[in-house]
């Protein structure tokens, strides 16, 4: 039984992991909440990517509102402005470029 919680555990770890081969590896997150949204921010250069960490059912429903969110929680943990039109993805995670 604790094995398969270890497991499920590591698991729901891996949620809030960037891809291995990604500029956001090995880069620490910033968490940061908007709107009732948790996101796990990384800074790589001037591109930021944001990972929703809540379980939200209405995600799916309104998926930009989400976007749009995951945009000010960047700019809040950069301290810099996003380029307009670079802001891209889904309710679960998004990158963008940053203008500092």
């Amino acid at each position: 039984m604790h094995r398969l919680l270890a497991l499920l555990l590591l698991f729901l770890a891996a949620c809030d992991s960037p891809h291995p081969l990604s500029d956001f590896a090995g880069v620490p997150p910033t968490r940061v909440d908007v709107s009732g949204s948790t996101y796990s921010v990384r800074i790589a250069g001037s591109r930021a990517q944001a990972i929703r960490r809540n379980v939200d059912f209405g995600a799916a429903l309104r998926p930009a509102d989400y976007v749009a969110r995951s945009g000010l929680a960047m700019e809040q943990a950069s301290g810099c402005r996003i380029v307009a039109g670079s802001l891209t993805g889904d309710a679960a995670m998004s990158e963008a470029r940053l203008a500092c």
